[in-house]
């Protein structure tokens, strides 16, 4: 792990807590009883799943970092003025589609979305990991 893999972490985190916000305001905007609200109701609660699974991956990443730092292994700075790359971005992405996957029921529509973006998002990191090498080299 290093400060750009918390970093993306912590942004992919803004992120999906963003996004629980507009279904929440969403959800105001609809009427008790309707199928709409039923229905964001039911996102909401699927995304709160991912969003405590991945506090959870972060409290690791925060302890792992503070051994990490007492090893001078990474330095102390702010998350906020580390910058992540796009390799970081892609593994979080990644592992947000996998932690919706497995929170998924099997068979459903959430679970063939999650896999496919898994996929895509296995595709997307090989490729960015490769060209990353021929730049190095």
């Amino acid at each position: 792990m290093d400060e750009g893999e918390i970093r993306a972490t912590t942004d992919q985190m803004v992120d999906m807590v963003g996004r629980l916000a507009t279904l929440e305001r969403a959800k105001q905007e609809q009427s008790l009883g309707s199928d709409e609200l039923v229905e964001l109701a039911h996102e909401a609660e699927e995304l709160s799943r991912v969003v405590f699974r991945w506090a959870g991956l972060q409290t690791q990443l925060a302890e792992s970092s503070r051994e990490q730092v007492a090893r001078g292994e990474l330095p102390r700075e702010r998350i906020i003025d580390v910058a992540a790359q796009p390799l970081d971005r892609l593994l979080a992405q990644w592992r947000e589609a996998q932690l919706r996957f497995e929170l998924a029921k099997p068979g459903s529509e959430e679970a063939a979305t999650a896999s496919a973006e898994i996929e895509s998002l296995r595709e997307a990191f090989l490729a960015t990991q490769a060209a990353k090498r021929v730049r190095q080299s």
